[in-house]
Parts: C-alpha cells; structure tokens; sequence
C-alpha cells in the first residue's frame, strides 16, 4: 500500500498531569490506576502518556502521543499526528477507524497555549479547571507493527473549536469530556451521533486560564513551579539607575 501523506492538525502541543496515582484514582474512582504514575508538568508530543481504553473492560495503556497508522512505513510518522480535528476524523485515513474503533481517555489536569503579545512575542498559558480537578481528553488510539514483531502503541488528542475563554488566546481546543460522557466514549456501541455531541466544547465558565513561566516552551524541563502562575518582572525604566552611585 502506498504511503499516505496527510498533514495533521496540531493545536495541542503541551498538557499537565500534575497528580500522583493517588490523586487520580480520587478523581476517577471507577477507572484502574497505575500505581507508578507520578506528576508530570510538561508532556510533549513523542514522550510516552498514560490513557485508558476498553478491552473490553477499562484499563489503563502507555502510549507514545503522536498516532501511528498500521499503514505507515515510520513510526516517525506519530509525531506529525498528535492532534485530529473532530471536524474532520471522518474523513482523514489516519483517524476513521480508530473514532469507530479505538477510542480512548487522555487525563489531563491542565493544557498549555501560547499567546501572541502586542509586540509579537508569544508567551505561555495554563487551561485549567477552576477546582484544579483532573479532566479527560477524548482520544483515538492505534497500534503499529514492525516487521520484526514489535509493536507501537501510540494516540492523539482530538481538538475541536474554542470555547469563549480559550479564543481570547487560541481557536481550537482540546476536546474535554464531561463526566456524564466518559464511559461512553469507550463504550464500543456508542452511537456515532452521541460520540460527535460529545465533541463539542466544554462550557467555558468551568476553566481558568494562568499566564506561566516561559521555562515551559523547552519541553524537556519539569517541575511544579512550570504550572504556578507567573509574572514577568518589571522593566527597569530608563533613568532609575545610576551608575555611579
């Protein structure tokens, strides 16, 4: 089969998962934990993340974030296919059999975007809910093959349109469940027209939005202190100092 080549839409670049096993499990009693999970404050796209997904009963996978098709002939492939528009899952070969097949429950406790200032710098923000709880991001999974036997489990987030708080910054989003969707989205019987409902974006009124530490864009710098709200310092105005004082 020839290669397809598909660019894939990427909005959701960073995400929060800054609860220990622990704190998830309060957050989502129901769902199977894995005691080794520890908080982590700026997941990239490539680095392995935790989600669930049915088989038949809900259990807890890593994958690398980046979705390989089991067509593909690179697994470098994933990194180019870390988000999937709701709008078009569809229609794109990369993603119509995982929506109908292989979905799955990315937890998150915060995303990052970057804004553009008046002087065209960009500078990073923090999406979070305004409790601090743990969320999910609706997600399609897949697996892929070598031919030597091994085998790639990776996923995507899927985006759909900004709600009112996320479009001062962004257009898109990513697609947040709510509580009463979650196991519905795994459920494989699940019509296709609840599963679209379920991609429409979360009311803004239960998010808030931190100005963070540009420590944040190198994605390979962890810590708290990525998630705590930030302010640049003060600029020295010119005349305050004196050299020869």
């Amino acid at each position: 089969m020839p290669e397809r080549r598909i660019v894939c839409a990427s909005m959701c670049g960073r995400f929060t998962l800054a609860k220990d096993a622990k704190a998830l499990k309060e957050c989502f009693p129901e769902m199977p934990v894995d005691a080794r999970m520890r908080p982590r404050y700026n997941i990239a796209p490539t680095q392995p993340v935790s989600a669930w997904l049915a088989d038949p009963e809900a259990r807890m996978e890593i994958f690398s974030w980046g979705l390989v098709p089991p067509w593909s002939k690179d697994p470098a492939f994933g990194a180019k296919c870390i988000n999937a528009r709701a709008e078009t899952l569809k229609e794109k070969a990369s993603f119509k059999v995982p929506y109908r097949r292989k979905r799955c429950l990315i937890p998150a406790d915060g995303w990052y975007e970057w804004k553009r200032e008046s002087g065209g710098a960009k500078s990073p923000v923090r999406f979070r809910r305004k409790d601090d709880g743990a969320f999910v991001f609706a997600g399609l999974w897949e697996e892929w093959h070598d031919k030597e036997g091994g085998m790639i489990l990776s996923c995507a987030v899927i985006t759909t349109r900004a709600n009112a708080l996320v479009r001062r910054v962004h257009p898109r989003m990513p697609a947040v469940l709510r509580e009463e969707d979650v196991h519905a989205w795994l459920h494989p019987e699940t019509r296709e027209a609840d599963l679209d409902r379920m991609l429409e974006p979360v009311a803004a009124d239960e998010f808030t939005v931190d100005r963070v530490s540009p420590a944040v864009n190198r994605a390979g710098v962890e810590g708290a202190h990525l998630i705590e709200p930030w302010h640049p310092p003060p600029r020295p105005v010119q005349g305050d100092l004196n050299l020869f004082d």
